[in-house]
């Protein structure tokens, strides 16, 4: 028989466990890029990783590493939705090629023209779809040179807690599933030639 205290033990643990899932940590600048420094060792673990917004040749690096690990491990995936940018000069098409090469090493990505959202949800979910664990950053955001820079102020969230996880989820999926969501090599079909 299980003593008084051996009871109260376990929830406590158990409501430890919980609030810690209930925490939300306020991300500035300087916090965002700390975090997109150390994206690989924050998300890497997560068999499925979404993320919206911009893209450039800043975070290609620990995207490569993250689609490596996911590779290796014969499961999971990283999907990105960028929203529609014309090619007007450099840095578009620097960016532009950034993306194709994050698609090459093994990321799915769509171009959305409605797009606006900024987050970033990675998560692991049981064999019947069922959430068991994730990590939601929603904010002003893109893994792009100026926000990981700091040439911007941005500001954002970040939290485990299942229910805003789950909420992220099926977002990201209604706009991946969207009519207008377009499969990268397709949208920019002459500008990735040649």
């Amino acid at each position: 028989m299980e003593s008084k205290w051996e009871e109260f033990r376990k929830q406590v643990v158990g409501l430890q466990r919980y609030l810690n899932l209930c925490k939300v940590e306020f991300i500035d600048r300087d916090g965002f890029k700390e975090f997109a420094d150390q994206l690989y060792s924050n998300v890497g673990n997560y068999p499925e990783i979404c993320i919206t917004g911009y893209f450039s040749e800043t975070i290609r690096e620990q995207l490569d590493r993250i689609i490596s690990y996911v590779r290796t491990r014969g499961f999971g995936k990283v999907r990105l939705i960028c929203p529609y940018f014309p090619i007007k000069g450099k840095r578009d098409r620097n960016n532009l090629q950034s993306l194709r090469k994050i698609n090459e090493a093994g990321a799915t990505i769509k171009v959305n023209d409605r797009l606006h959202a900024r987050f970033l949800v990675a998560y692991s979910q049981s064999e019947n779809s069922e959430l068991i664990g994730g990590l939601l950053m929603l904010g002003s955001f893109d893994f792009n040179t100026e926000c990981i820079g700091r040439e911007r102020y941005d500001a954002g969230i970040m939290t485990k807690h299942p229910d805003l996880v789950d909420s992220a989820i099926r977002l990201f999926d209604q706009i991946w599933n969207d009519d207008q969501s377009e499969d990268l090599t397709k949208r920019y079909v002459e500008e990735l030639k040649g």
